[in-house]
């Protein structure tokens, strides 16, 4: 028996085609959309894809095989994206005097290295699956990030039953149809001197809605001047800091209703997610007139979590999968930054790059008070 998955075609074809929209409406909900599939909400997002099958389809193996699975095949994109929520916390190491403030915007542009497209099921130490197939000439299967090639799982069951094919989701070709393999991560930020060069910097996002997706973001950083307690360094030509910065990501997202629930548990089949960020950086800046050279050294650790909850009935199987995965992803990096602002009165344009496990370039745009 063959199950067949979504179309990756449809799901960008929906993302990237909104119709009965104005510009903004369009605009915004393709941002949270890109969001939502990154962090692994890797459903169909429109009534093309509605009679499709989607991620659920690795339920067929199990929740251990259907867990590894899956962390496999989100892995690249949930990091990637990690990592661009924890780029654009500054511009300069200069902070503000009491009651200076910047307000500012970003979009950060993360590179998945090429590495990532596949994944090799057989080093996962699969329990219920006995045998896999892939269209790929390497053999492997393919991340969301990777190319478009079918992937085929066998699970045994009883000696008198065939066993069960199912095919895993195709990779979304990042490279082919987004024209860069990569994620992108926007922010919008705010940054407010408080006390003896020390800036509160605040990232909110208020819960967006879209459909069946919902998602909410809040990060806060804390930047200090370390010149001024280094005796002899307070009057040389650059700034210097430290900055350390948290950022939290929480949202949900309906699963496509591939299986029906049980009588006995009707609750939503949806998938949550939460992400945890930390930021530790060291900071410098030197200011020549309107330019500012900016450059930083530090560290990433970043820890996501995502779960797909309700029932599923599963009449191959014979049984119904209650709360069925659980996936957990925790990466670390060294990060080095370098970048340059253009101060325009109290309007600034800035850019740099990071370069860490997933390097990162970012551009903002803002204004600040100093």
């Amino acid at each position: 028996m063959i199950i067949h998955q979504y179309s990756p075609q449809n799901l960008y074809f929906c993302i990237f085609n909104s119709n009965n929209m104005n510009l903004k409406q369009t605009v915004m909900i393709t941002l949270v959309k890109k969001m939502l599939l990154a962090v692994g909400i890797c459903i169909p997002l429109c009534t093309q894809a509605q009679n499709e099958n989607d991620l659920t389809q690795f339920l067929y193996a199990g929740p251990a095989d259907a867990s590894k699975l899956m962390n496999g095949y989100l892995n690249p994109v949930i990091e990637g994206l990690s990592y661009g929520f924890n780029a654009g916390w500054y511009s300069t190491a200069k902070a503000h005097k009491s009651l200076g403030f910047d307000l500012g915007v970003s979009i950060n542009a993360v590179f998945i290295p090429s590495s990532k497209n596949f994944f090799d099921p057989k080093s996962l130490g699969l329990e219920t699956i006995t045998d896999f197939s892939s269209t790929a000439s390497n053999g492997l299967a393919p991340t969301i990030a990777g190319p478009e090639e079918e992937t085929t799982y066998t699970v045994p069951t009883t000696p008198n039953s065939p066993d069960i094919n199912f095919n895993g989701p195709q990779g979304l070709d990042f490279k082919q149809n987004l024209k860069v393999s990569g994620v992108l991560a926007p922010t919008a930020q705010l940054g407010i001197g408080v006390y003896k060069n020390t800036d509160i910097k605040i990232r909110w996002m208020p819960e967006v809605e879209s459909g069946s997706t919902k998602i909410k973001l809040f990060g806060v950083g804390l930047m200090h001047d370390i010149k001024q307690h280094i005796p002899g360094m307070k009057l040389l030509p650059f700034d210097l800091s430290v900055l350390v910065a948290y950022t939290n990501i929480k949202g949900s997202s309906a699963m496509e209703n591939t299986f029906d629930k049980p009588a006995d548990d009707q609750r939503p089949q949806k998938i949550d997610f939460n992400m945890d960020a930390w930021l530790f950086q060291a900071l410098i800046s030197k200011k020549i007139a309107v330019i500012t050279f900016y450059g930083g050294i530090g560290y990433n650790t970043i820890k996501t979590t995502s779960d797909v909850t309700g029932s599923y009935v599963i009449p191959e199987l014979q049984s119904v999968l209650k709360d069925p995965v659980s996936l957990d992803f925790k990466n670390n990096s060294m990060r080095l930054t370098a970048g340059v602002r253009l101060n325009l009165g109290p309007i600034y344009l800035n850019g740099d790059y990071t370069l860490q496990e997933y390097s990162t370039v970012s551009v903002g745009l803002g204004a600040t008070v100093r």
